[in-house]
């Protein structure tokens, strides 16, 4: 494995146990086995390394996402696929967890990219949206913003509501009403 993948490898676990604000460069490095010299090659600030990391976040949620629509023939079923990704609320999202860590928001170019995970995933559900609708699966007066928004909202939510209660009964509640909606259209 080369150096710039151990360095993001180790930010990503971290990041994500300790927050971006509270994770120092060195604390990477030490955890990555990777030099100073080598570290700054490929990352000279902090905020380089959050970026790509929060980008690498994005682009593996919507891809978890895709995968688990996928094949499903209907709008209605892929966004019933949807929901369940707060099946492991506990573990919580790793791209949501940088929507509350003040050194992210505080950062206009992490801010940025989280912004950019955030639309690229209401966009594919958003397009879902209007899949359903066009298959019969979901009715024509949904609006397709809305509905995404709100099926999104859910989820987020489901992973903080699990995180801080410390129970998953929590998050599927919360998904099953969800569930109950859109099933009973």
């Amino acid at each position: 494995m080369d150096n710039r993948r151990r360095i993001v490898d180790s930010a990503k676990r971290m990041f994500w146990r300790n927050g971006y604000s509270t994770t120092s460069p060195k604390q990477v490095m030490a955890d990555s086995g990777v030099g100073q010299g080598s570290y700054y090659h490929h990352f000279p600030s902090k905020t380089g390394l959050g970026k790509e990391v929060v980008d690498e976040n994005g682009r593996d949620l919507l891809e978890a996402v895709q995968a688990a629509m996928a094949g499903l023939p209907t709008g209605r079923e892929r966004l019933l696929a949807f929901l369940k990704s707060a099946d492991s609320a506990l573990e919580g999202c790793r791209v949501g967890g940088f929507a509350y860590d003040a050194g992210v928001l505080a950062d206009p170019e992490l801010q940025s990219s989280l912004r950019v995970a955030f639309t690229e995933l209401a966009d594919l559900l958003e397009n879902v949206v209007r899949e359903g609708q066009e298959d019969g699966s979901l009715p024509s007066s949904l609006d397709p913003v809305s509905t995404a928004a709100a099926l999104l909202a859910v989820v987020e939510g489901a992973f903080i509501l699990a995180r801080a209660t410390g129970q998953q009964s929590s998050a599927d509640a919360a998904t099953a009403g969800a569930k109950a909606l859109l099933t009973g259209l």
